[in-house]
């Protein structure tokens, strides 16, 4: 299975965030999947990615050109692919992945999360839609979504489309039952 992984590319988040995505990285090829992402060599993309060459899995990265200009590409992906835009990269990575998980990130990461559960919400796939909750980091999104749905903002059925995990191997359960796999 592809799990496309969402996350921070930043270098000035604490370790305890960087172990965290190492450990999914391993439990992702451990259990023999496939991780998607954006290419990164740094942050929680980087680690995430070290994880999973730890442990002999697969890379697809991917990445648009002009980035490789603004972080450094993870050298060793098993497949790197280029795009001409970041609309293409995420289209690509939403095409490609047969689950998502996003851990912690900032702009970037909420951009992505908020597209494919829109996309979810509307009918658009139906893909599992993780978020690995390390350090409780996804509490206050999940807070303002749940009051948007209280006030009627945001349909209450979009908390169907979202499962919150804490550790690496919670979070791959929930993707496997959620998958079908």
């Amino acid at each position: 299975m592809n799990i496309t992984l969402y996350g921070a590319a930043s270098e000035k988040i604490d370790e305890v965030y960087k172990k965290a995505a190492e450990a999914l990285g391993r439990e992702i090829a451990r259990r023999g999947h496939t991780m998607v992402y954006g290419a990164g060599a740094t942050g929680l993309m980087g680690a995430a990615a070290r994880g999973i060459t730890a442990e002999n899995g697969s890379i697809i990265g991917v990445a648009p050109h002009f980035m490789r200009s603004l972080e450094p590409i993870y050298d060793r992906c098993t497949e790197l692919i280029d795009t001409e835009t970041m609309s293409q990269r995420k289209d690509l990575m939403e095409k490609l992945a047969d689950a998502f998980v996003i851990v912690p990130g900032g702009i970037g990461t909420f951009d992505e999360f908020f597209q494919i559960l829109t996309l979810k919400s509307l009918g658009r796939h139906n893909k599992p839609i993780v978020l690995y909750n390390v350090c409780n980091f996804w509490d206050n999104m999940l807070a303002v979504i749940g009051s948007d749905m209280f006030k009627g903002f945001i349909h209450s059925d979009v908390s169907d489309c979202i499962a919150v995990t804490e550790s690496p191997v919670s979070t791959l359960d929930a993707i496997e039952r959620l998958a079908g796999k």
